[in-house]
């Protein structure tokens, strides 16, 4: 059989067009290796997503397909933990400059991976890798399209091999926080008029989510004090309360129902005739010098308050949510408790203040400590 000049011009045409096809996408696979994959699932259905790839540093840039139809909140950091610059998403690629890093981690939120009938929640992924999925806390798998590589019924975690899987689980429903007070104490019950007085509650969350709660101090049926507590499921604290009273007899206190009495007893007279009396010269050179004292200690604490806008410009990728909670920080001299700010910003779900929190965290813009049952929140120099 004889071949003419235009079929053979056809066979080169697409050979040289598969070859090109292959060398294309060999280029770019070898782009980037996607090392770990690990998906966090909490009990609203938002997905944490967090990748970490090895890339060639010679190139400047790297597109990554995210998991999904919609992502938000992107972190993007560097062996160095520096953050890496990234463009907007085209389709389901995102495109990182990674200017001479070897790894990069990413991490973003979507709700695209999950949804809901009923009672019972469906987790479906395509997904070209192998992959860790957490799932909520306390949720029961009821469905696998497949086996996979390893269940880990305990912690909630399944490790996934490259497949298209749907996952199908129920989550219990939480009771709501319920408060219990008990061991109202009062030290001393007898004390001279003016001296201080502690009183102290115990306080349960027998509950089973975390919640705030008012303790009220009413001594003779008024209101003299609150306290706020913020207690995880099961968990305890003490609340106390200081009081002085100067008029003698027998106080009545309460707090939520607990009643316990309070006596003040009259003082004994000064003994040795001395005089309790100051001259007025040596008052007057102590106002005089608390006053040099506050104005000097005002004058530092304004110099030292932070400033929010160092913080904006140096990152740029800070949402509208996140450059406000660290205005309120500086507004508060750099540093608020975690209720405070929940109480300030009502209109941020406490799961996504949680992860917003976390994510300023992790960009090195403040730091979290642990104080009695709560966490401070504090800008970094």
């Amino acid at each position: 059989m004889k071949v003419n000049a235009g079929q053979t011009a056809i066979v080169i045409l697409v050979a040289v067009t598969l070859l090109l096809t292959i060398t294309a996408t060999y280029a770019q696979e070898t782009d980037y290796q996607v090392e770990s994959t690990d998906i966090q699932i909490y009990r609203d259905g938002l997905a944490r997503v967090t990748q970490i790839a090895s890339v060639d540093e010679t190139i400047a840039a790297v597109s990554l397909p995210l998991l999904g139809s919609s992502a938000s909140n992107y972190i993007v950091l560097d062996e160095n933990q520096t953050v890496l610059d990234y463009e907007d998403p085209e389709g389901n690629n995102l495109t990182i400059l990674t200017l001479g890093a070897t790894t990069v981690t990413l991490q973003y939120d979507t709700h695209s991976l999950t949804l809901k009938h009923g009672e019972v929640w469906t987790f479906i992924v395509d997904t070209p890798y192998n992959m860790t999925v957490q799932l909520p806390e306390e949720s029961t798998v009821v469905y696998l399209s497949e086996t996979p590589t390893e269940i880990d019924m305990e912690n909630n975690r399944l490790t996934l091999f490259p497949n298209q899987w749907e996952i199908n689980y129920v989550i219990p429903l939480n009771p709501p926080a319920e408060f219990q007070i008990s061991d109202l104490t009062v030290t001393p019950a007898e004390v001279k008029a003016g001296e201080e007085v502690t009183i102290s509650v115990k306080v349960t969350n027998i509950g089973g989510q975390t919640d705030s709660y008012t303790v009220s101090l009413i001594v003779n049926e008024i209101t003299e004090q609150t306290k706020v507590v913020t207690l995880a499921a099961g968990a305890s604290t003490t609340a106390e309360f200081q009081i002085t009273k100067q008029t003698l007899g027998t106080y009545n206190i309460e707090v939520e129902g607990l009643t316990k009495e309070l006596t003040v007893i009259e003082e004994p007279p000064n003994s040795g005739g001395t005089s309790d009396t100051f001259p007025i010269e040596y008052i007057a050179v102590a106002l005089v010098a608390i006053a040099a004292i506050v104005v000097f200690i005002f004058f530092i604490l304004k110099k030292r308050k932070p400033n929010a806008e160092k913080f904006v410009k140096l990152h740029p990728q800070l949402n509208k949510e996140e450059q406000d909670v660290i205005q309120f920080l500086a507004e508060n001299e750099g540093k608020a408790f975690e209720s405070q700010i929940r109480e300030r910003f009502p209109e941020i779900p406490r799961t996504s203040l949680w992860r917003l929190v976390r994510r300023l965290e992790k960009l090195d813009i403040i730091k979290v400590k642990k104080i009695g049952l709560e966490n401070q929140v504090e800008l970094k120099k």
